[in-house]
């Protein structure tokens, strides 16, 4: 009763935004209270199944007056660690259930599986173990090797049959099934493992899974007999990279692709064009690259007063180091969705190629690569030539990244001022029966229907459904703008008929700080605070709209510290949408997330990612 009393004492300094933590510390509390009169009226340790779990002795004193502070605390994690150690005899973790199934604590999978049964016991594979596989193809079988096999020391695999070796690992592809697309099945039981799914994307998904299922223990690999059934709420998961305002080389590219693969996120939109660099090749305008990708400064600070760091930046990818990319995304079951961003955000573009820009609204005309962010005033101008560059970079798109049905647009911030001051763009809409503030859409309508003849799907920002664009179907709108209520503008894309990925500023910019005030961090932000929870509860639905799924963009003006940063920024964070994208309505919660993640952070370390540090009290 006295640590019941210091813990209610403790809940009038908690938030209300974090009653629900506190509510879940006092129920595992209470469990703790159970627990040890249960281990002092039996005198002996509870033995499960699966192991022996060892409760330490506890001996709170939350009322002495000689207690500090600091004891009682450590009391209390004791305390936390004895419910936690015990919980399978207080029903298998507090009931903690799944879609109504029953979850054991055992069972880590980020993000949480549709429905998991744990039955007492495991699967002893041993050290430096030889698995015997039988895979539903080739494709499979690299998978299992590079992402299952890998994991665990010394282990090698032989194929199922050979030299009397039984099948240990049976990946099955179902010829007439009723599995979703990214749908499988896994059964893991004494004597083999069963993952079956309808498509090789279910399959991958499903060695994911697997995956995140192995145990070690000094060196001896084991797997909790489950029975698991997993399909995903919604069909994206993604994170967005900028690598615009801060260049991000190749081998960082593929460690966040790979990152992301093993928590099933499944989208990856390439922020490749912005006012501060232009970071893909186009055979016909080679100056993109030459010109376009090279500022010859850097703001500093937050404030485009603070001055410039006099520093050149520059950087871009090959042709080569695209398709390299484009083809590991391919083996991880990743979608790369490119953005070359119009008609604003393109002073880089207009930079390479003055004439593109509006060079009669300007005297003298000198645009140049952005040194300061923000969004710029340059916007490509409506003339002829400008459209026809336009379609020229679209269709090399298409054959850069080939295997992308989406390409992004943009449609976002874009300034009307110089079309004010432009005679051609003033002739333009006149011709074109629009004010002035009707060329964006125009703009927009040209560059989605291009993309609609090379059999591409257009992606815009949610400004462009203001702008007066006729898009065609099949356009997705990304919402990103939250203030301006997702509901409103869900039922805005509904009107028209285009679904939507959510991408709410409140919820999913992860260049947001992580602790409130920056207090502690190792890296600069752009501001605001966005915490893992925060990040975990992001909406799931925009008035009557159909929603594709979610995303989390990194923007990079911040950003400045390399693939480090990047990793700080974008992890654990992107656990806590993916769980949000792949669980939907049905993820487990907050507490119960955190609780299974703490169970990865040596996948992060196994795959060099410097990630952020993760609070992993419960």
């Amino acid at each position: 009763l006295p640590a019941f009393f210091f813990i209610a004492s403790r809940q009038r300094a908690v938030p209300d935004s974090e009653l629900t933590e506190f509510q879940g510390r006092m129920h595992l509390f209470i469990s703790s209270l159970l627990c040890v009169l249960t281990a002092v009226t039996s005198q002996f340790n509870d033995r499960q199944a699966e192991g022996t779990c060892f409760s330490k002795s506890h001996h709170a004193n939350y009322g002495s007056d000689e207690t500090s502070l600091d004891q009682e605390r450590e009391d209390f994690e004791e305390a936390e660690a004895t419910s936690k150690c015990s919980l399978l005899q207080v029903k298998d973790r507090l009931h903690r259930r799944h879609d109504g199934v029953q979850e054991s604590s055992e069972v880590s999978v980020v993000p949480a599986p549709s429905t998991v049964v744990r039955t007492a016991g495991s699967l002893m594979l041993g050290k430096a173990p030889l698995l015997a596989i039988e895979a539903a193809s080739e494709k499979s079988r690299r998978a299992f090797e590079e992402h299952v096999l890998t994991a665990m020391e010394g282990a090698s695999s032989v194929e199922a049959g050979n030299e009397g070796n039984a099948t240990l690992v049976q990946l099955r592809l179902a010829e007439s099934s009723n599995f979703a697309e990214e749908g499988y099945s896994l059964q893991v039981t004494q004597d083999k493992v069963v993952l079956e799914a309808g498509t090789e994307h279910g399959l991958f998904n499903g060695l994911m899974t697997l995956h995140q299922l192995l145990q070690s223990d000094s060196g001896k690999w084991s797997l909790p007999l489950v029975k698991i059934e997993d399909a995903p709420a919604f069909e994206w998961r993604g994170l967005m990279l900028d690598v615009s305002r801060h260049f991000f080389p190749a081998k960082d590219v593929k460690r966040l692709l790979k990152t992301m693969a093993l928590f099933k996120l499944n989208h990856f939109h390439w922020h490749l064009t912005d006012d501060q660099g232009w970071r893909f090749p186009v055979e016909k305008y080679p100056k993109l690259i030459s010109l376009g990708s090279h500022r010859r400064a850097t703001q500093k600070g937050h404030e485009a007063s603070s001055g410039e760091d006099d520093t050149p930046y520059d950087g871009s990818y090959t042709e080569v180091e695209i398709e390299d990319i484009m083809k590991l995304a391919a083996t991880l079951h990743i979608e790369v969705v490119p953005e070359f961003d119009l008609p604003g955000h393109s002073e880089a573009a207009i930079a390479a190629y003055p004439e593109m820009g509006n060079s009669d609204s300007d005297n003298p005309w000198a645009p140049e690569v952005s040194t300061k962010f923000g969004a710029m005033p340059y916007t490509l101008s409506p003339s002829k030539k400008a459209e026809n560059f336009t379609s020229a970079i679209l269709a090399e798109m298409t054959h850069l990244f080939n295997s992308s049905s989406y390409i992004h647009i943009g449609g976002d911030e874009v300034s009307r001022d110089q079309w004010t001051r432009s005679k051609v763009a003033k002739e333009v809409a006149e011709e074109e029966g629009v004010s002035v503030n009707g060329i964006e859409g125009k703009m927009l309508e040209h560059a989605a229907g291009h993309l609609q003849g090379l059999k591409r799907h257009a992606i815009v920002w949610d400004e462009a459904m203001s702008s007066g664009a006729d898009l065609p179907s099949g356009t997705v709108v990304m919402l990103w703008r939250s203030w301006e209520g997702l509901s409103t503008l869900g039922n805005r894309a509904k009107a028209r008929n285009f679904p939507v990925v959510l991408a709410p500023q409140s919820n999913t910019y992860l260049d947001q700080w992580q602790s409130d005030g920056g207090r502690g961090e190792k890296y600069d932000a752009i501001g605001g605070y966005l915490p893992l929870s925060k990040v975990y509860d992001t909406p799931l639905s925009a008035g009557g709209a159909r929603v594709l799924g979610l995303q989390g963009q990194l923007w990079s003006e911040y950003i400045a510290g390399g693939g480090p940063d990047l990793d700080y920024m974008a992890w654990p964070r992107g656990c806590a949408l993916a769980e949000a994208g792949w669980s939907g309505s049905k993820k487990p919660g907050y507490l119960d997330f955190k609780e299974r993640l703490k169970h990865h952070l040596a996948d992060f370390k196994r795959l060099g990612v410097n990630y952020h540090s993760v609070d992993t009290s419960v």
